[in-house]
This record gives C-alpha cells, sequence and structure tokens, in this order.
C-alpha cells in the first residue's frame, strides 16, 4: 500500500498536481470556451473530487483530501490555459505520477480516478460537433483524443 506520506518535494508536488492538470486540460480539449460550459466542467470536476474523498482506495482518498486541505491552488484567477499547453502538461504530469506510485493496486486506483476526472469534465457539457441524427454529442473529437492519451498515459 501507497502511503501519501512516502513522499517529498516534486515526487509529491506532482502526485497532487496532476489531477488539476487533467480537469483543466479536459475542460480546455474541445477547444470552445464559454462561460456556461465552463461552469457545468468545473461542478462536475467538483463532483469527482468530492466523491474521490470518500474513495475506497486509501491513496486516492488520501490524494483528494489534501486537494481540499490545500485549496485551490497557484492558478486561481488565472483564467483558461492553452489547449495545447494545458493538455501537454496534464499528460506529462500524468505520466510522472504514475510511475512514482509502487503499488499496483494504488497506482490503477489513480490513474482510474484521473480517467473519471477528465470523462465525467468531458461529459458535463454536449459539443456542438454534429452526429448524422443530431447536432449535439456528448463529447468532442478534442475531448475523446484526450481522454484516449490520458488512458494511455495512466497504463504506461
Amino acid at each position: 500500500m501507497t502511503a501519501l506520506s512516502d513522499f517529498k518535494g516534486d515526487d509529491l508536488a506532482d502526485l497532487l498536481a496532476a489531477p488539476r492538470a487533467v480537469m483543466e486540460g479536459a475542460i480546455v480539449a474541445d477547444g470552445a470556451p464559454n462561460a456556461l460550459r465552463f461552469l457545468k466542467e468545473l461542478t462536475a470536476a467538483a463532483k469527482v473530487f468530492k466523491h474521490a474523498q470518500r474513495d475506497e482506495n486509501d491513496f486516492v482518498r488520501a490524494v483528494a483530501n489534501r486537494l481540499r486541505e490545500e485549496g485551490t491552488g497557484e492558478s486561481e484567477g488565472k483564467g483558461l490555459p492553452d489547449p495545447d499547453e494545458a493538455i501537454a502538461r496534464a499528460i506529462g504530469t500524468t505520466e510522472r505520477a504514475v510511475s512514482l506510485i509502487r503499488s499496483d493496486l494504488d497506482r490503477e486506483a489513480y490513474g482510474d480516478w484521473l480517467v473519471r476526472i477528465a470523462t465525467e469534465v468531458a461529459e458535463a457539457s454536449r459539443s456542438r460537433e454534429g452526429g448524422f441524427f443530431s447536432k449535439k454529442v456528448a463529447v468532442s473529437k478534442g475531448e475523446r483524443d484526450f481522454i484516449q492519451r490520458l488512458e494511455e498515459a495512466v497504463e504506461d
């Protein structure tokens, strides 16, 4: 079993930064920001974070509770990041964070949580991409691509 107290410095910073980076990457992955969509996606992310505070996996629960204790972080009030930069940061931080976790169960649970954050955020508001029978789809191509890259990052 992995304990959050096992990590210090940059390693701890990556473990704590990955969930927020994934959330930001998922929010901007569709490339079409607007206020209502942003609020829906932020609300979806908050629900995933809140649920993680009661997660059955001790490590995921510890990370989520630590994030709650520490608050919103340094990007507060900066606005939305550049999509390409945010996605690259999310993937890179995720790869580093996942590689630090020795326990297979904890690594899998943490990776699943990160993918769940991205998926819930992406599904929170419909995109404008049209399908054959509908003008709106649940997840845009950019969001699908981001989730796929994230899944690959947590599996490597």
